[in-house]
């Protein structure tokens, strides 16, 4: 007969050195396993793996020759506190327990500020839709979006099925750019109406900064963002100590935005290091800021940052954050701590020094422990680059990965490969140039010899030119020659026109008186000619009778002027 038996190995949280060997039925949970071989403590137990995961719930035929890890359920203070829970499948009750359960009726809101806000929800309602009922929708109209303590959206999720849980609500992108025109996606500022406080300094170290440029720098002009992990010291200060790099939904030299899962998830790992590290009078760990890059366009905030960050500061408890603006190319930095200084001139420096306790720090090294555990589960793809600030070289003593270490190589890789392109491009460069060179010897040659061409063919222009020249005055000289003679010739003409206007007075029609006979032959033929030829001329006009003398001339010269006109006239 087939044996059907599932094997596990057992271990126990608190005495690693005992682990037990089992076989489970198949159709059981691991917890159901682990009660019916007797191995359960005394009290609420889970079962874990070994990324701390809890898998109570989960079949014994998905675990099969694995070890899994029984212990003391975790313990908060608070009804229904909402720890790190990555088990998306855990509903906040267990039917398996024998103790009587009374099943949850609620699900619990934590928002950004840390307000908590049960809710019982109505059949058929999806989480967002609960959460508008009891809490309300944001009054500046930003877009939020219900997260589960591993940054999953379940805002589509159904309210009824998830009693017992809690859930973080935040925004839903955190844009950033350093485009001043641009006013974010949603449209322009919006003011939330709730009074804005007055802000409290800030206290950044500079190793923020240089872990940023370190990370950064060899991505270009491309923008990045993140958030920055910090407490609240007792003088009132918002101190970052360390802070991480999510993945970019959108990366561009003007524009970056990155899921507001990623504030759940943070604000879920401070939980987590606030739960498990420090006493009751060491500051919370808590999401204290935001941080984003301007590659090579300076230190500012635009406006998609100014509204980005207006919307933080009011969902932050006591509105308290910071906003931080890295150029990694010009190595400028600037420390905000409120979005109604927004120049240049208005931003602080990243200098100061903290100093933590031992408590804190370890619940900061809690913390730094969680998101490496969540960036080995996700992939560096999810979580690319986490800044451990201060704690930098502790952090590298403890053999925790070093990622500004493998950012400085990247970089360094990056510089070598560019600086092999650029020696191709030297060499390529420097082989066009002598090809130039002897080019450009070839062409001085032709050059040359066009150029004695061309100097033989203007001094033979020139030498034409000049016989033209010689022609041309020549001409120029007849023709003044011809002038000359044309205005004699116009002169005398007007003499001679004066002249003979002087003598036409003088000129007077002789008439000679003709014989009988012929005057009558004349007269008959005169008659008969103009009755056939011409109309009858009235013979009441007698012809002129009286004998008209020629004037004497008064001198021989008239005399010769009138005789010589007198030819002109019968020629």
């Amino acid at each position: 007969m087939q044996n059907t038996m599932i094997p596990l190995t057992v271990a126990n949280t608190l005495d690693q050195t005992t682990k037990q060997r089992i076989e489970a039925k198949p159709n059981q949970t691991l917890k159901q396993a682990v009660q019916a071989q007797n191995l359960a403590p005394q009290g609420a137990f889970d079962v874990y793996d070994q990324l701390g995961k809890v898998i109570s719930g989960n079949n014994v035929a998905n675990h099969r020759d694995a070890t899994v890890y029984v212990g003391v359920a975790k313990v908060a203070g608070g009804a229904l506190r909402g720890g790190f829970d990555l088990d998306d499948d855990d509903d906040g009750w267990d039917l398996d327990d024998p103790a009587p359960l009374v099943k949850p009726r609620e699900v619990t809101f934590i928002l950004q500020n840390g307000e908590r806000h049960a809710a019982q929800p109505n059949p058929n309602e999806l989480l967002i839709q609960t959460y508008e009922r009891v809490v309300g929708r944001p009054r500046d109209g930003s877009p939020m979006e219900i997260y589960d303590n591993g940054g999953a959206v379940v805002s589509s999720r159904s309210a009824p099925d998830m009693v017992g849980r809690s859930f973080r609500v935040g925004l839903r992108q955190f844009p950033g750019g350093g485009s001043r025109s641009k006013i974010g996606k949603r449209g322009a500022f919006f003011s939330s109406g709730r009074q804005t406080v007055q802000p409290f300094p800030a206290k950044v170290p500079k190793e923020i900064i240089d872990q940023t440029t370190a990370f950064t720098q060899p991505r270009g002009r491309l923008e990045m963002g993140g958030l920055l992990i910090g407490h609240v010291d007792h003088e009132g200060n918002n101190v970052v100590v360390c802070g991480f790099f999510p993945r970019q939904d959108e990366a561009s030299s003007g524009y970056c935005e990155f899921s507001g899962s990623f504030n759940a998830i943070a604000s879920a790992a401070c939980d987590f290091a606030n739960e498990r590290a420090g006493g009751p009078h060491t500051p919370s760990l808590r999401i204290i800021g935001w941080i984003h890059t301007h590659p090579d366009i300076g230190i500012f905030l635009s406006g998609i940052d100014i509204n980005t960050f207006g919307i933080l500061r009011r969902a932050s408890f006591e509105q308290r954050s910071v906003a931080v603006v890295v150029d990694p190319l010009r190595e400028q930095h600037g420390v905000y701590i409120s979005e109604k200084k927004a120049t240049n001139h208005d931003a602080g420096l990243a200098e100061a020094k903290v100093e933590l306790s031992e408590d804190l720090e370890a619940r900061y090294h809690k913390f730094l422990n969680r998101m490496r555990a969540l960036q080995n589960k996700m992939g560096k793809e999810e979580l690319p680059f986490i800044l451990p600030g201060v704690l930098y070289q502790q952090r590298r003593a403890m053999g925790d990965v070093d990622d500004v270490m493998e950012a400085k190589l990247q970089a360094l890789d990056k510089l070598h490969r560019q600086s092999v392109k650029d020696a191709e491009t030297i060499r390529n460069l420097e082989q066009r140039i002598k090809a130039m060179e002897v080019s450009q010897i070839s062409a001085k040659s032709s050059l040359e010899k066009l150029n004695t061409k061309l100097e033989k063919e203007v001094r033979s222009l020139q030498t034409k030119l000049g016989l033209e020249a010689k022609k041309v005055r020549t001409l120029e000289q007849r023709n003044e020659i011809f002038r000359d003679k044309f205005l004699a010739q116009d002169k005398k003409l007007a003499e001679f026109e004066e002249k003979v206007r002087a003598l036409l007075p003088r000129l007077v029609p002789i008439f000679v008186k003709p014989s009988d006979e012929s005057a009558t032959s004349n007269s008959s033929n005169r008659n008969l000619g103009e009755k056939s030829s011409s109309p009858e001329i009235s013979n009441d006009v007698d012809p002129p009778s009286r004998e008209v003398s020629p004037p004497q001339p008064t001198s021989s010269n008239e005399s010769d002027d009138v005789q010589t006109i007198d030819e002109k006239i019968e020629k």
